[in-house]
């Protein structure tokens, strides 16, 4: 009786992990891109910006360095694409693309108020665009793998990928909206509070014009704000959410990230911006390739198991 038992036990924990091996993995979440505790379309909401409301954009990051035990910095932001996911800008890493020297604070609205919601998870892998090149800032976004799932809640959210839901790309009518918690002014600090504003959609042709960036502006990118330099992206911000949205979802996309720019608010030179749509077949590539993983880690967890399982029916008594 005893040995049967034990081969029951031993084809349990074999179905088991079978069982999980053929969980569906879904690159679409069909929650993302909602706002529960906000109502930021009906208004116009950091250079030129106010402060948001709390869980307006629950899907922002702040990406902290660890600087001593205990004591971390705001660097940069980044957004939530997935339970374990966070989209970024390369050059957010260049002090270190060590995982183990980064946070990722979400649920938040101030950095540096303590919130009931607010979670520091840890990060697992860092993973740069291949052909980022930090001189022109082309391909310039990355991807963050937390250690643990994020939980869903009023503050905490995904965004949605454009090109999953067939989105077009962005026009100078698409409205579009920027936040983090960098600086207000050129030369200013940090802020505490999350800033947002809108901005708009400017042509590559137009940013790349002679007495604006005369071309360097890269093909993986596109600039917005607006040419007097009223609203704008500033040291700080670099990673964060450009979103747009599009009333026939009822979602926000993010459309681009936080990438460069030539000084804060300054007359035509706009905020420039990694254009996420490019990169959508390298991020849900990259998503495969860790999900792959964990199933090859939990296959030689399987293996070990049932070699034990199998050790204890054939050769211990019972």
């Amino acid at each position: 009786m005893g040995r049967w038992l034990a081969s029951a036990a031993l084809w349990l924990v074999w179905g088991s992990f079978t069982f999980a091996d053929k969980k569906s993995f879904s690159f679409r979440d069909r929650n993302c891109g909602t706002a529960p505790r906000g109502n930021v379309i009906s208004e116009s909401r950091i250079v030129g910006g106010h402060e948001s409301q709390i869980g307006a954009w629950p899907w922002i990051v702040s990406l902290q360095f660890i600087k001593v035990v205990n004591k971390s910095v705001h660097l940069c932001g980044g957004s939530i694409i997935k339970e374990t996911w966070i989209l970024t800008a390369a050059h957010c890493f260049k002090l270190s693309r060590e995982p183990q020297f980064w946070i990722a604070v979400i649920g938040i609205n101030n950095i540096l108020k303590p919130h009931l919601k607010r979670k520091e998870i840890k990060i697992d892998t860092i993973i740069i665009h291949p052909e980022f090149k930090h001189i022109t800032f082309e391909n310039d976004v990355a991807l963050v793998h937390l250690k643990r799932p994020v939980t869903y809640n009023n503050l905490v959210q995904p965004i949605c990928l454009p090109v999953l839901y067939g989105i077009p790309k962005i026009t100078e009518t698409t409205r579009c909206f920027i936040s983090g918690w960098g600086k207000r002014t050129e030369g200013g600090t940090l802020t505490p509070s999350l800033q947002e504003a809108e901005v708009n959609f400017i042509s590559r042709r137009t940013c790349n014009a002679v007495g604006s960036y005369a071309g360097r502006v890269p093909n993986t990118s596109f600039c917005a704000g607006d040419n007097f330099g009223n609203v704008d992206s500033c040291t700080g911000d670099s990673g964060g959410p450009l979103m747009c949205y599009f009333a026939e979802h009822d979602k926000f996309f993010l459309t681009g990230i936080t990438s460069a720019g030539v000084g804060c608010g300054r007359a035509f030179f706009p905020g420039i911006y990694t254009d996420v749509q490019l990169y959508e077949p390298w991020i849900k590539k990259q998503w495969y390739l860790e999900d792959l993983r964990g199933k090859n880690e939990i296959s030689i967890v399987r293996g070990k198991i049932i070699i034990i399982m199998a050790f204890i029916v054939l050769f211990v008594p019972i």
